[in-house]
Order: C-alpha cells, then sequence, then structure tokens
C-alpha cells in the first residue's frame, strides 16, 4: 500500500519510487538558467510584513527607580501558510509537492527548565522533503516533545520551513537578530521591534516602506490611537484580533468568556479593552480554554453526554451547556475526569487479570476518577498522593514495564481510598 503523504494540505498517495528515485511527474523541459535566476530572486523575496510574527525568546529582569521590570528578546518568524501561498504564487499549486515522513522516537531524558526533575519522554521526528518540479528537491528535519499537545504540528511546520529556507524561501529570517524590548509585568512585549530594510520586500514603494516600519513598531503612532496598531504576539491589528476574541468566546462559551475578560480587563465587553496588551492576555487565554473545551469535546464523544451530564450534576452546574461552565478550574476537572473514565472503559474489572501495564494504567485513571470527585480535588492531585513521588499525571503514560509495581501499589492505595 502506498504512504500517505500531504500535497498542499491534501491526503494523497505518495510518488513511486522507482531505482530509489521518486519519479515526478514529467512537466516539460528544466528552466533556463535565465529562469531559473529569476525564480531563486522570487524565492529570496522577504516576506510582506503583515506575514511576520514575533515571540518572545530570552527575558531578563533589570532594575530601575520604580522598581523592577522585564526585558524580552524577540525573534521574527512567518506561518507555514505564508511560505506555502509563495510557492503556489510562483510555481502554482500543481508545480510543487511535498511530503512527510514521521518517527516517534523514545526514551529521551528531558529535564525542564527550572525544575530539578528529569522525566523519561519521547519526541516526535518529523522529515519533510519540498519538490519543485523542474527546479529541484530538498529536506527539512523538525522535531519537538511527544508531551506537547501540538508537537506533530510544530514539528511538521518546522521541518517544512526548513526545507523551504534550503531554496532560499525565509532564509533571511535566520540572519534577523533578535531585538530587545520592554515586557509588561506578565512578561508580555509592549511593543513590536522594527524590521530592517534589507527584510522588507523590494517592490515595496518608499511609502509602503515607512507604512511597514510604523506597523512594525517604528516611527508615529497609527491614526487609530493604538499606537503601532499590532500586538506584538502575531502581528493582528486590533479589529482582527477583536474578531478572533469573538470567535474564541462564542467557542468557550458565556461564563468562561465573561471571566477571561473580567480577570483581564474588568469588563464583559472586549470592544472596550483599549490596552493591546490586555487584549492580547485575553486573545491568549481564550485559545488555552479553546483547547481545553475541544479535549472536552472529544472526551464527551467518548465517555457519552449522560456521562457528563451526570458529572455536571455532581459539580453543582446549573447545567451541562458549556455557557455554565463557571471557569477553569471547573473545566479541568471535567476534562481530566471524563479523560480517565474514556481511557479504562474498556479495561478489565480487576488488576489480577488485567496482565499488563496498560490496563493498569487504566484502572488507576478510573479509580483517581472516582476518588477526585468524592473528594473535590484534581485527578494530578490524587494521582501525586498515592504515587508519593514515584510518578506523576503526566508522567504515568511514559512509564515502562519496570513501574508496573510502582502503579499497581497506588492502585491498591486507591481502592483503599475509595473504601474509606
Amino acid at each position: 500500500m502506498p504512504e500517505i503523504v500531504t500535497q498542499n494540505g491534501t491526503e494523497q498517495a505518495s510518488i513511486p519510487v522507482l531505482n530509489g528515485h521518486a519519479s515526478v511527474p514529467n512537466l516539460g523541459p528544466a528552466f533556463t538558467n535565465e529562469r531559473m535566476k529569476e525564480l531563486v530572486a522570487a524565492l529570496e523575496e522577504p516576506f510582506d510584513p503583515t506575514e511576520i510574527k514575533w515571540r518572545v525568546t530570552n527575558t531578563t529582569q533589570i532594575g530601575s527607580r520604580n522598581g523592577p521590570r522585564f526585558r524580552g528578546q524577540m525573534l521574527a518568524y512567518a506561518d507555514p501558510r505564508a511560505y506555502t501561498d509563495r510557492l503556489n504564487g510562483i510555481f502554482t499549486p500543481a508545480g510543487w509537492t511535498r511530503d512527510y515522513t514521521v518517527q516517534l522516537v523514545q526514551n529521551f531524558e528531558r529535564k525542564e527548565r527550572g525544575s530539578a526533575e528529569r522525566t523519561i519522554t519521547a519526541k516526535i521526528v518529523v522529515t519533510c522533503k519540498v519538490t519543485l518540479h523542474g527546479f529541484g528537491a530538498h529536506t527539512g528535519l523538525g522535531e519537538e516533545w511527544a508531551d506537547n499537545d501540538n508537537a506533530g504540528t510544530a514539528a511538521e511546520a518546522q521541518a517544512f520551513k526548513r526545507a523551504c529556507s534550503c531554496f532560499g524561501l525565509g532564509r533571511y529570517l535566520y540572519d534577523l537578530e533578535g531585538q530587545w524590548v520592554d515586557l509588561d509585568e506578565k512578561k508580555r512585549p509592549l511593543e513590536t521591534p522594527r524590521l530592517p530594510d534589507w527584510a522588507l520586500p523590494k517592490s515595496h514603494s518608499a511609502e509602503q516602506r515607512r507604512a511597514a516600519t510604523r506597523q512594525n513598531g517604528g516611527g508615529p503612532a497609527s491614526p487609530n490611537g493604538n499606537g503601532a496598531g499590532r500586538n506584538g504576539r502575531g502581528g493582528l491589528y486590533r479589529d482582527e484580533l477583536l474578531a478572533q476574541v469573538a470567535s474564541l468566546s462564542d467557542a468557550v462559551g458565556f461564563s468562561l468568556a465573561r471571566g477571561v475578560l473580567k480577570a483581564v480587563a474588568n469588563v464583559e465587553d472586549a470592544s472596550k479593552i483599549r490596552d493591546m496588551a490586555k487584549l492580547t492576555m485575553a486573545f491568549e487565554r481564550l485559545q488555552d480554554l479553546a483547547r481545553g473545551v475541544e479535549r472536552l469535546r472529544t472526551a464527551i464523544a467518548k465517555c457519552g453526554a449522560q456521562r457528563y451530564s451526570a458529572r455536571c450534576r455532581e459539580l453543582n452546574l446549573a447545567s451541562d451547556s458549556l455557557d455554565d461552565v463557571p471557569d477553569r478550574a471547573t473545566l479541568r476537572r471535567l476534562v481530566e475526569t471524563l479523560e480517565a473514565e474514556a481511557a479504562s472503559k474498556h479495561a478489565p474489572d480487576d488488576a489480577e487479570g488485567a496482565g499488563d501495564l496498560g490496563a493498569l494504567r487504566g484502572l488507576l485513571l478510573r479509580e483517581a476518577a472516582r476518588v477526585s470527585g468524592a473528594t473535590n480535588r484534581t485527578l494530578g492531585d490524587v494521582i501525586q498522593e498515592v504515587a508519593e513521588g514515584a510518578f506523576t499525571l503526566a508522567s504515568l503514560k511514559s512509564l515502562g514495564a519496570v513501574d508496573t509495581a510502582k502503579v499497581q501499589a497506588a492502585l491498591t492505595k486507591l481502592r483503599a481510598m475509595a473504601v474509606a
């Protein structure tokens, strides 16, 4: 059966391999030297400034008369969609392909920043091959820790962009030095760095370059009274960011969305937030809640609506509607409890008949969910107590056969707690 790969976001069978070489469709003769130079120049052209996003990589604290303040180093990057749009514009969607190879590499020892503990985890490793028909092919490698909820997406994007950079597309972003800006008390940027002139498209007119400079944090404030008009966390203008906040608010439900807006800016209407840093904070918190809500929907689909409704009644919620989930803590309890029930739904009824570590994990999660609901504690806290430091909820899935006795001991304690 042919390997399934992705071409421009669409799944299809991979290109047949003949004698160790990919068989590329015959799209006519290769480009002339003059045309090759034109294509290289088009690939190397910097992205439009509106495509550039920024992220904080390093932070430092400095003293002042008014107390400590923070500075952060920001790096520029572009979304994979910008790379795809450029390739489609130059070669057309039929003129290039990309295919991926995904591997899960086990047994990496990881130490979290600021923590003395080490955990054993895995990595998602993605290799992306980008082929420009009649031009050439390059590969790139991307990797991410497997316990990241978006590990596959992050590794895929990294591999794709690295492959593209071999053609010159986006290569200039690696030459941009990190720029230091002031951060607020939550270590969010108060401004967006300015792109140097050489990192702007040559096609921009002088006026467009000045406008781009203002949009990227330099020059006078924009006419709408919002400074540079950008939020410093992805390049969205205020109106666009407000639209994103409104969409996320609908997705997470009335109570959760209102809780975020009240906590961030003491308002119930996002349009009343004038501070871009606060609006960005609301956007990020709503994104986090939206991921939790999506996990909840998935867990409900596995456990059934009746189990979800029962859990809502146990928590004394007004109804089982998302609009009545009051806060992040309640959402987390619902997600953890239902995910544990889903994991143990098909587990054997007793540990002795389980026969493997996977079944013991399921039993442990089921008992922990029962104790969690009875004692009004989080699932993570319950497991941490009975494991006595041997493992946590996060590391449970990475345990090996040698840890079977630890899981069995914790399960025994849980059953005693449930009986008590």
